[in-house]
């Protein structure tokens, strides 16, 4: 098949994706990113970090960026890698915490889906701790915790955005011999340009292991994660490999696509502290004016949102969700508080969320 038949065909398909250039996507974390992180990508798509030894130069791109995470998260010498995404992030965290000698894990009901896959798969039972206010309940911690847990707060709730209280989960591991993991997958790159003072992470003392993710509000491209340490836990799970350069695997997967360790290096070059504060000051008025004109078009919103993630309150979640799609409009159903989950990105435009509430006014008026 010629190269232009080839292209045709790509594009067939292409068409029937949606894309963020259009700003319908409302139920993603993630956001076109910027040119030059793109190419930053392309440039270096045969880097692997599997095999580190190949790549000197993306082993040292990889430690800026996990110095720069670092910072975001109160560690300045962190270790850690650049991994596939939140999922594996929270698995590694996990199963190191397993080869620790922990075997409990304690969590909410809106904690991320990719730790309940890592309790299945490490054979770890999980226990949900109750919420109060759309965060963990640390006096039902008090009662439920003992040696040996892993607890596992969130720092930017998928669901709502909310983080859980943190500060007040140390005070009761510290009591324990207990393992804090934190996921700020969503959080780690918002949480630091607040203007409320928020300890989430390593200022924390007995949190051990961090999520946060370059690819959502990093506006790095996929698949880009992040898995930080106090301590060098990738010991813990490493892994002789004679036939790789170094000798040895310290990462849940083999082969790792490091055109995202480029690309999330450019993204922190581009942006920088104060880009990422601008771009979070930004999207949180942009999220006061969702809430504000939904309250105008007569909707509900289910509470006060923290970071840029709101929830509009409707009937029937799930058929309304499903009805804005056949419409062009993708959003997230949380059918636990009968809402729909919107996430302002930075293609989520003013304009966008008028011509949004027009469209949910005509599905759901």
């Amino acid at each position: 098949m010629e190269d232009a038949e080839i292209m045709d065909a790509l594009n067939s398909y292409y068409r029937e994706d949606m894309h963020y250039e259009s700003g319908r996507i409302l139920s993603s974390m993630y956001t076109a990113p910027p040119e030059v992180v793109l190419s930053s990508f392309f440039r270096f798509y045969q880097a692997n970090l599997g095999n580190p030894g190949l790549y000197p130069g993306t082993v040292k791109m990889e430690r800026e960026v996990v110095r720069f995470m670092g910072k975001l998260t109160g560690n300045s010498s962190p270790f850690g890698h650049v991994v596939s995404g939140g999922t594996e992030a929270n698995i590694t965290a996990l199963w190191a915490a397993r080869k620790m000698g922990f075997r409990r894990i304690l969590t909410t009901e809106d904690v991320h889906f990719s730790v309940i896959k890592a309790a299945d798969l490490l054979g770890m039972p999980v226990e949900y701790v109750p919420m109060r206010g759309f965060v963990m309940d640390t006096l039902a911690l008090e009662d439920m915790i003992h040696d040996g847990d892993v607890v596992v707060p969130t720092a930017g709730t998928t669901p709502l955005g909310y983080i859980d209280p943190i500060s007040r989960i140390d005070s009761i591991c510290a009591e324990l011999s207990c393992h804090l993991h934190v996921d700020a997958a969503f959080g780690g790159f918002v949480i630091p340009f607040l203007p409320e003072n928020i300890d989430f992470a390593f200022t924390v003392p007995s949190v051990k292991t961090v999520t946060i993710d370059p690819h959502k509000m990093g506006f790095a491209p996929y698949p880009a994660g992040g898995i930080l340490a106090r301590e060098n836990i990738f010991e813990r799970i490493r892994v002789d490999a004679p036939y790789l350069i170094d000798g040895k695997s310290e990462t849940l997967l083999g082969t790792r696509q490091s055109g995202s360790v480029a690309a999330s290096y450019a993204a922190i070059l581009h942006f920088g502290m104060d880009g990422y504060r601008d771009s979070v000051t930004e999207l949180m008025k942009r999220t006061k004016y969702l809430v504000n004109r939904a309250r105008e078009c007569g909707f509900e919103i289910l509470t006060r949102p923290v970071m840029n993630i709101a929830n509009i309150v409707v009937d029937n979640v799930e058929c309304v969700k499903k009805e804005l799609l056949k419409r062009g409009w993708a959003v997230s159903a949380n059918p636990k508080y009968s809402s729909l989950r919107i996430v302002v990105m930075p293609h989520v435009r003013k304009e966008i969320i008028d011509e949004f509430l027009k469209e949910l006014k005509k599905v759901y008026g």
